[in-house]
């Protein structure tokens, strides 16, 4: 911590996704493998994944890819749903995401919790949080994406 701010090393944005969902899914295995192998056979690359199951045993998929891609994306997440029996696909056309990572994030307490309070502190809406060992990145709306940058400047210590 230095000047009572969290220390990160750096912060990454990428202005131009789009954010697909696949609701519903019957929860089994393979079905991540089937997704992913056929956006990948495709030439499309995934930029960030976030998977959960809920209490009824259905998984929810929510992915960006690169926003030129969305189209192409669309129809192979369609095809996907179709096979592996999903209930809905979602979709916004213009998201952001802003990452803050550090090598030493395992052992600093509130990176996250900062983070996501100066997002909110900004009214700015979290659409999805994905994390690693020394990466947190929240997916945004593409137009507020300057508002977080300067706010998670302000908020933590970076290079």
């Amino acid at each position: 911590m230095t000047n009572g701010k969290l220390q990160a090393s750096g912060l990454i944005q990428n202005d131009h996704l789009a954010m697909i969902g696949v609701m519903d899914i019957p929860s089994r295995p393979g079905v991540g493998g089937r997704l992913f192998s056929a956006l990948s056979d495709q030439g499309i690359n995934v930029e960030l994944i976030v998977h959960l199951i809920d209490w009824e045993k259905k998984d929810h998929t929510v992915l960006c890819v690169d926003r030129d891609d969305l189209s192409e994306a669309l129809e192979v997440v369609e095809r996907i749903r179709e096979e592996v029996g999903g209930k809905a696909i979602t979709c916004d056309a213009e998201v952001a995401s802003v990452s803050l990572f550090g090598l030493d994030f395992r052992e600093q307490r509130g990176v996250a919790s900062q983070m996501c309070k100066t997002l909110g502190d900004c009214n700015i809406n979290i659409r999805a949080i994905s994390t690693s060992l020394s990466t947190i990145t929240c997916v945004i709306e593409a137009q507020r994406l300057d508002e977080a940058v300067h706010a998670l400047r302000e908020a933590f210590t970076l290079p």
